[in-house]
């Protein structure tokens, strides 16, 4: 069974993606979209997110993504725990579970 902190995990990784597709980007090389994960989805479905909420999801967890490029990178992407914490509850409407 998926708990909360495997979710909080899977966006966490899912940022640290975002860090590195980022600083690709940054430096020239644009993968056009090939390098994405689709971890968005993987978290909407273990959250069970009826579809007709799926664009203010997309939109939170969008706003998440953008905000990794704001933190250092590391190995572990351990800054980035708290960024997935605060995603995860945003999804959650702000609600802990």
């Amino acid at each position: 069974m998926i708990d909360k902190s495997q979710i909080i995990h899977l966006i966490q990784q899912d940022l640290k993606h975002s860090q590195l597709t980022e600083a690709l980007r940054n430096l020239g090389l644009d993968d056009g979209g090939l390098y994405t994960l689709d971890l968005m989805s993987l978290v909407a479905q273990l959250m069970q997110v009826p579809s007709e909420h799926m664009e203010n999801f997309a939109e939170i967890y969008g706003s998440c993504l953008d905000k990794a490029a704001e933190y250092p990178v590391t190995y572990l992407g351990e800054h980035l725990l708290p960024v997935a914490e605060a995603c995860y509850f945003r999804l959650m409407g702000g609600k802990d579970d």
